[in-house]
């Protein structure tokens, strides 16, 4: 029914709207976006001509004098303002693409070649990897990004790309003109011209908020065309950040076996690979589901390299006791009596797993303090049965300690034995 209907895309749509709006990362990147065209468009508008003149009671007041140039100024920082506010909105409404829950190949012999999420209880098509955060197989996926609390995947790329570029080129461009304010404000203070700048900005608070927002503008403009950089990087080569580390392992892995890995989604040239996430339409081209392939290869020569890849990694897992319960909260008493685990464990949006005396957790990756394991745990599946799952995560080295297992004697030392 149309009420029924409308239930769920309520819950599907605006709640999920919602939910990532309400969100540091969302919230603050639109104050930013708000500062930073605010205090542009303030300095912009008392930067134009002025002229004094008296009034009948005798006042001498300022008038500003609108020109061309301050009226193309304008105009083209709003318009970057507007693309930008426009673009990251678009990147949380459309979200990145999920996989349907109920998907599966065309064929019942691909279904062997695929990946099963043992999360979503579904195959994952092509090209498609879980996200812990959103709970979803995502379509495409390069990874989840906490400015917009979303996946950049299949459906928002393309979005994102611009969003990075007019939000790169717009901030260089106000803190351009909040700086020339600043400099006159400075270093020409005494001239007629510019005391309209001290008028407006009197005070030791408006000015620190001037400099401060002159430095926020720079310093984002600094690390989105950095990220900016690294994002057509990848396109060009049509691959997502996930991709790039796969197909890292995969030449490795076959060139220790003395062969060649061709990657499957290279279109032949840079402008085609491109044009496949940045076009006219403002979407990535495909459906998110299949996609046009190399010759020689087919659209499970990725997923197979993935799971020959998973294959490896489980087999040089380590297994670990747990000696020290860690509950992954912020105030525990492990992470208060080590100031560096706490401000580790507060700063970074990594999954962080739970740790009890009984567990035993196969360690897969290692960092200076942290180890990345996986333990089982007990489940509830769509039907509603207990099941085991495997639940990774990052967690303190100082909580478990390598199990030595003991090797059995070789041939040649029993004889020398």
């Amino acid at each position: 029914s149309i009420a029924e209907f409308g239930k769920q895309w309520y819950q599907r749509r605006v709640r999920g709207i919602v939910r990532r709006m309400i969100h540091y990362g969302p919230l603050l990147a639109s104050f930013i976006i708000m500062l930073v065209s605010i205090m542009t468009v303030v300095c912009i508008s008392v930067s134009t001509p002025i002229s004094n003149f008296r009034l009948p009671d005798g006042q001498v007041t300022w008038r500003h004098h609108a020109t061309t140039g301050a009226f193309v100024n304008l105009t083209v920082f709003l318009c970057l303002a507007i693309l930008t506010t426009y673009h990251f909105l678009c990147c949380i409404f459309h979200g990145p693409g999920f996989v349907k829950s109920d998907w599966r190949p065309e064929k019942k012999k691909e279904e062997a070649r695929l990946q099963w999420c043992t999360e979503c209880e579904a195959f994952k098509c092509p090209r498609s990897h879980h996200c812990k955060k959103c709970g979803r197989c995502v379509k495409k996926m390069d990874h989840h990004c906490p400015w917009i609390n979303s996946c950049v995947g299949h459906k928002n790329h393309a979005h994102f790309i611009r969003f990075l570029f007019y939000a790169s080129t717009g901030c260089f461009y106000g803190g351009l003109n909040i700086a020339s304010v600043i400099i006159r404000m400075i270093f020409f203070h005494n001239t007629g011209y510019n005391f309209i700048l001290m008028y407006y900005f009197t005070g030791v608070a408006k000015f620190v908020v001037l400099v401060f927002t002159c430095g926020v503008a720079f310093g984002v403009s600094l690390a989105v065309g950095f990220l900016l950089i690294m994002q057509v990087r990848d396109i060009t080569k049509n691959q997502t950040s996930i991709e790039s580390w796969i197909i890292t392992k995969a030449e490795w892995r076959h060139k220790n076996m003395g062969t060649t890995f061709v990657y499957p989604y290279d279109l032949g040239s840079r402008w085609a690979n491109f044009t496949a996430v940045v076009n006219t339409t403002n979407f990535a081209k495909g459906d998110g589901y299949s996609w046009p392939v190399a010759e020689g290869c087919d659209q499970f020569t990725l997923t197979h390299e993935q799971i020959l890849q998973k294959k490896l990694k489980r087999s040089r897992m380590v297994e670990h006791k747990v000696t020290r319960e860690y509950n992954t909260a912020w105030c525990s008493l492990l992470t208060l009596s080590n100031p560096l685990l706490f401000c580790v464990c507060n700063a970074i949006d990594d999954p962080y797993i739970a740790l009890h005396p009984e567990d035993k957790v196969m360690v897969s990756r290692y960092r200076k303090r942290w180890l990345y394991g996986a333990v089982i745990r007990k489940s509830k599946n769509k039907s509603g049965d207990l099941v085991d799952k495997e639940v990774g995560g990052w967690f303190p080295r100082v909580c478990a300690v390598e199990v030595v297992k003991e090797r059995s004697p070789s041939k040649e030392e029993k004889k020398t034995n």
